[in-house]
């Protein structure tokens, strides 16, 4: 949970009422994430890691810790490996 997630800057998005819209360059594919997803990519700034974002779920979302560092960690996996996201080394 110490990852730091960084959003690259080839990643165009944007917050519509509480909803985040991504746009990959490579695909020109839209994405829209889910309330607790828009959340936690809002985060994703490149200085906070993953167990500060998912302590900040927790107090914004009705779930237990453990659910949202669980669910966090598949979520941002599975924006890495579409390159909408990298880890800060």
């Amino acid at each position: 949970m110490n990852l730091i997630p960084r959003i690259p800057s080839s990643i165009a998005w944007r917050a519509y009422d509480g909803e985040v819209l991504v746009v990959s360059s490579d695909d020109a594919q839209v994405r829209t994430l889910s309330d607790v997803g828009s959340f936690a990519f809002e985060r994703f700034d490149g200085a906070s890691n993953l167990d500060g974002v998912a302590k900040a779920i927790v107090s914004e979302f009705d779930v237990t810790e453990e659910t949202a560092r669980d669910d966090l960690l598949v979520f941002a996996e599975e924006l890495r490996s579409s390159g909408l996201i990298v880890w800060v080394e």
